[in-house]
């Protein structure tokens, strides 16, 4: 969630709009500004028509998953890598990427 937190700032400068924060809830405050980065890709996007809000919470829930689903690949990987190699957890960078399928109204995590 950190590396999309990054990301959802950057793009959501791109739009002229600022990373809202509540205090205490991180977990809202990402996605509260990630349904708001969505409204703005789908508004501004000439490829997608009758599209609502509804397909907003879809690709967060659709992003929340592969978010989820990584981490704990992550996790697993960076234990095995660990043992394996005999180095300290911090040493292990992972880099997310992140891409908008505008036709979909999705973003892909690899």
């Amino acid at each position: 969630m950190r590396q999309w937190k990054v990301h959802l700032k950057q793009q959501l400068e791109g739009f002229g709009l600022s990373y809202v924060e509540v205090e205490g809830d991180d977990q809202l405050d990402i996605k509260a500004n990630s349904l708001t980065y969505f409204a703005c890709l789908r508004t501004t996007s000439q490829s997608i028509f009758n599209m609502d809000e509804s397909r907003d919470e879809l690709a967060w829930v659709m992003l929340e998953k592969q978010l989820k689903a990584l981490a704990k690949k992550a996790e697993i990987g960076t234990s095995s890598l660990v043992s394996k190699l005999h180095i300290e957890a911090p040493q292990i960078l992972i880099r997310l990427n992140f891409s908008y399928d505008n036709e979909q109204h999705i973003i892909y995590v690899s």
